[in-house]
């Protein structure tokens, strides 16, 4: 069994969907949850849920677009807590329509929340963990940064850019006891998937081997998984939860 007795756990994106699922099997494994999003409201009614079970969470709120937001957020986790054992970035944002159709400022916005609102986090932690002499990275990454998705050609170039930077950190700080790998979610039950038009629903389902949306709870068990000291020799990986949509080596 997977146990994070005594650790510390900062997860963006933490109020809703994949995130808040996330926040809820760490703590049901031990850890302390800290659960961090840009709305507060959704942030604390996660951590309640949590609370509510008999598990330890507390909320944070702040803008993983804003580099001095996530510092600032870090340094009060490790000073509350004594450090910072596990960071996941799962914060993200997107729409669905073409490329040519779109505007300047919404593909800023794009890598802004999912390229820049992962780099910005891990290099704050980082700064934790290189003092501390260790902790785990796990950022959430996507399908469609691998193999491509029509109408989110932005957010699939942002999530790309994920999985090359998580690598890439891998490398920087493994000689530091710090591990960081990614989780490629495919499609999955979440708020902006229930809002799909049905037939798109059905298209993408038929390139799903399993022939069904992933749960959320899902893709938490492998971050759980690349967190833990099951994973200890682990880095620089790419575990995708997709149900075989891609099957990509």
């Amino acid at each position: 069994m997977i146990d994070f007795s005594g650790r510390t756990a900062l997860v963006t994106g933490g109020g809703s969907g994949i995130g808040a699922a996330i926040c809820a099997v760490l703590a049901e494994q031990g850890a302390l949850s800290v659960v961090a999003d840009l709305d507060a409201a959704a942030a604390e009614s996660t951590a309640a849920a949590i609370r509510s079970k008999g598990d330890r969470a507390e909320a944070l709120d702040f803008d993983v677009t804003d580099d001095a937001a996530c510092r600032t957020a870090v340094e009060s986790v490790r000073d509350a807590h004594g450090g910072l054992d596990v960071l996941v970035t799962c914060a993200g944002w997107t729409l669905m329509h073409r490329l040519v159709d779109e505007e300047p400022d919404y593909w800023r916005r794009v890598v802004d929340v999912n390229l820049l609102g992962t780099v910005q986090p891990v290099a704050a932690a980082l700064q934790v963990m290189v003092d501390q002499g260790g902790g785990a990275i796990v950022t959430i990454a996507s399908e469609a940064g691998r193999i491509g998705t029509p109408g989110q050609a932005m957010y699939a170039g942002a999530k790309g850019g994920v999985i090359a930077f998580t690598k890439s950190v891998a490398r920087e700080v493994a000689r530091h006891g710090i591990r960081a790998n990614a989780v490629s979610p495919g499609i999955t039950d979440t708020p902006l998937m229930q809002g799909q038009d049905p037939a798109d629903m059905a298209k993408f389902l038929r390139g799903v081997p399993l022939r069904r949306l992933a749960r959320p709870e899902e893709i938490a068990a492998g971050v759980a998984f690349l967190a833990s000291g099951a994973a200890s020799f682990v880095t620089g990986e790419v575990l995708s939860v997709s149900g075989g949509l891609s099957m990509a080596g």
